[in-house]
């Protein structure tokens, strides 16, 4: 029988903080999938703005969701661990409160899935303020150490749950990077490649003004590395590969040196537009 014939439950996962009217939209946009065999986690981070209200009214309204309120505020990472720990789907993936899925993200997913190992991303679509854009991903088979690289899977996996769960989820004491390193840490100890679905059915809105999950200072960005080099006991050359991801923060401070020794030692084409607005600046 083939999973798509099985029609397994499927969790999806919604860490939120004030933004109930953007939280709204990720909702619907999961409810309204074509495959409907799923369960819809919210955590909120102690919101105030009215988002227990609208978690009330919402999960009177559909017996598929079911919502945390965190007493204290202590981040996107914490909110996750608590919905992958409660999570009663075969399998997982996740969607941050200012994005939003379109109607046949969960049954590319579940058609795509060939073994209960597999570890799926797509392309990604981002909307601006200028409308969607398509980004499109560069490899098609990705592993832990392709991560250093770039992060090719983006923000979101489809995964078994018990994987995700079993290899910890979500390491709290990453203040940046939380999807890059966790991604990094099932890949390497499975010793596995992700695989892309080749479609652009996540929709990351940075059109808005709100502050994305993601985004930070520079103090927290440089603990965060160096926490991922100690955790990962990374030797000097995939420390300085890691760096890279820097950059994407702080363009300014990009290294000639670095971004030539990555293409020549695997290439990207990231790093091969990186290197172009390396010269472009003189």
């Amino acid at each position: 029988m083939s999973l798509e014939q099985s029609n397994p439950l499927v969790t999806v996962y919604i860490p939120t903080f004030n933004r109930v009217e953007l939280l709204k939209r990720a909702v619907e946009s999961v409810r309204q999938q074509t495959y409907q065999n799923l369960e819809i986690i919210i955590v909120d981070d102690c919101s105030n703005d009215g988002t227990h209200e609208y978690l009330d009214e919402i999960s009177k309204q559909d017996s598929r969701i079911r919502y945390f309120i965190k007493e204290k505020n202590s981040g996107a990472c914490v909110s996750r661990n608590i919905a992958i720990e409660n999570a009663k789907g075969e399998f997982i993936t996740g969607l941050d409160d200012d994005d939003y899925f379109l109607k046949n993200r969960l049954e590319h997913f579940i058609k795509e899935t060939k073994n209960e190992n597999d570890i799926l991303f797509t392309n990604l679509s981002v909307l601006d303020t200028e409308g969607i854009k398509y980004v499109k991903k560069y490899k098609t088979r990705v592993g832990a150490i392709d991560l250093l690289y770039n992060n090719y899977i983006g923000n979101q996996i489809f995964i078994k749950t018990t994987i995700l769960r079993n290899y910890k989820g979500f390491d709290e004491r990453m203040m940046v990077w939380q999807d890059l390193e966790a991604w990094f840490n099932i890949l390497k100890k499975k010793k596995s490649k992700a695989r892309l679905v080749s479609n652009y059915s996540y929709i990351l809105d940075i059109s808005h003004e709100k502050d994305r999950i993601s985004k930070s200072n520079k103090d927290k960005i440089l603990k965060s590395y160096l926490y991922f080099v100690q955790k990962h006991n990374l030797n000097s050359f995939e420390a300085m590969v890691l760096k890279s991801h820097i950059y994407n923060y702080f363009p300014e401070e990009m290294r000639l040196r670095v971004i030539l020794y990555k293409i020549l030692t695997g290439f990207n084409y990231y790093d091969l537009k990186k290197l172009l607005k390396f010269f472009y600046r003189f």
